[in-house]
């Protein structure tokens, strides 16, 4: 990806932020309150959102969400157990 298409992608990241939460705009510091991290994570904005929103890496917002004692789901940093985690489900057998 070009700086171009990150900068694009970054930008609609935080006007679907903006749309979903009821913003006025975009505050770049956002990703530091409580109360923002929860209504962005409840509206279906997952961490690498965030992060890219933000232009910040994954592990500042995992940080700040611990630090505001907010529950995530984090993945598995590596090995099988990340590879599981980021297989579709349905490449995944079940007991159903």
């Amino acid at each position: 990806m070009t700086d171009h298409d990150s900068q694009t992608a970054t930008r609609q990241i935080q006007a679907a932020i903006v749309a979903a939460l009821n913003l006025q705009t975009f505050a770049p510091a956002a990703h530091t309150e409580a109360q923002y991290l929860r209504a962005a994570l409840e509206d279906g904005f997952d961490v690498a959102d965030l992060a890219t929103a933000h232009e910040v890496s994954k592990r500042t917002i995992y940080r700040h969400l611990d630090r505001h004692g907010i529950d995530y789901d984090q993945p598995p940093s590596n090995g099988p157990a990340r590879q599981l985690w980021n297989a579709h489900p349905d490449a995944v057998p079940s007991d159903d």
